[in-house]
């Protein structure tokens, strides 16, 4: 798995079988919408793009559940990932459930083996300017043939939300909150630790499942990679 795929990723089935709109939170929700988004590098060159296309929409009790099914490809537009994200809106909060992204034979670097996830949660709750959001965190190890090759900590930390402001992306122009968060990338791959302390700054519309643009930086504040929206469907 490319580290730098992961991050621009970092910065999203029950009861019921019917498929039909939702609102929640300002959202409406329905099967057939979705985005596409175009990842670049620090000197602007295009890296890849990932489409997320929202397959089925569920009510379970007060909760509405969303799956969207993720694809990934490279600047020549090989795909590179495919797996299925499931989103949880409460009415109050909207909960990003990560594991899709680990599922074992849905990542190529991973497709002989098991990802076991013990910590997968990101919550959005509606946004306000000023407001501190809970921390979130990712936990999984990765075996081949039982053995534990690379165990994974992601945590998102000082999750603050900004002013609202308007921004222009190729699809279009939006309100948004920014919302800036520390970043802690902890791998231990056979024993040997690869830390990684980053900065992340993303701009969120409070009627949008899916982020504006995202911001990565290294510890000292120089610029990364960054993903914009470039279409809505």
């Amino acid at each position: 798995m490319k580290r730098s795929f992961l991050l621009a990723f970092f910065l999203v089935t029950f009861t019921s079988v019917a498929t039909y709109a939702q609102t929640c939170m300002g959202m409406t929700l329905k099967a057939g919408m979705g985005c596409e988004m175009i990842t670049y590098n620090a000197k602007d060159k295009m890296t890849g793009k990932m489409t997320y296309n929202v397959s089925d929409v569920r009510r379970d009790g007060n909760n509405t559940i969303v799956k969207v099914d993720f694809e990934s490809a490279d600047e020549k537009g090989k795909s590179t990932q495919k797996s299925t994200l499931t989103y949880t809106c409460s009415g109050n909060e909207l909960i990003a459930d990560l594991s899709g992204f680990m599922q074992n034979g849905q990542n190529q670097a991973f497709k002989d083996g098991e990802v076991r996830l013990k910590t997968n949660r990101l919550v959005y709750p509606a946004l306000s300017a000023g407001q501190t959001l809970p921390d979130g965190k990712l936990e999984a190890d990765m075996y081949n043939n039982g053995s534990l090759m690379v165990e994974m900590t992601i945590d998102m930390t000082n999750r603050s939300v900004g002013s609202k402001e308007s921004l222009t992306v190729p699809a279009g122009t939006f309100d948004v909150f920014k919302i800036s968060s520390d970043m802690t990338v902890k791998s231990k791959v056979m024993g040997m630790s690869i830390p990684a302390n980053l900065k992340v700054v993303t701009y969120r519309a409070a009627n949008t499942l899916f982020d504006i643009r995202s911001e990565t930086y290294n510890k000292n504040g120089k610029l990364y990679a960054y993903t914009v929206l470039s279409k809505v469907f």
